[in-house]
């Protein structure tokens, strides 16, 4: 009887450490197109981006107010990333470029690591327009 017991424990031991984390992940979605909030005027053209080839990065390293439970938002609604321009620290620019949890930022700090990396250019993250 102990030995079952102790069977069944381990097996659901082992359902809970594998299979529930699956039930609550977030599917990412596909292939975007990132641009600037409206009523910001960039002289770039917008960014393709592939959530896919970012799966390995957890998602709170670029959506830092991401809770784990609610919707993910886009850096442009809630006020978050909208302001204009490269001198305020939470710009939209800035928060693609020029943080820790930037895309610029991530790619370089890979870069200087050694690692495989993402672009580090302006005209391989934009197309011309």
């Amino acid at each position: 009887m102990k030995k079952t017991l102790l069977v069944c424990l381990m097996a659901a031991a082992l359902v809970c450490v594998f299979a529930l984390p699956s039930l609550y992940a977030v599917d990412a979605p596909g292939d975007m197109v990132l641009k600037a909030p409206a009523g910001i005027d960039s002289k770039k053209a917008p960014v393709a981006f592939s959530h896919k080839g970012h799966a390995a990065i957890e998602c709170t390293k670029c959506h830092h107010t991401w809770d784990g439970k609610s919707e993910v938002k886009k850096c442009d609604s809630e006020k978050c990333h909208v302001k204009p321009g490269k001198k305020d620290k939470t710009s939209f620019y800035n928060a693609f470029h020029k943080t820790d949890r930037s895309c610029m930022g991530c790619h370089k700090a890979m870069k200087k690591a050694g690692s495989k990396t993402g672009p580090t250019s302006c005209t391989k993250c934009h197309p011309k327009k």
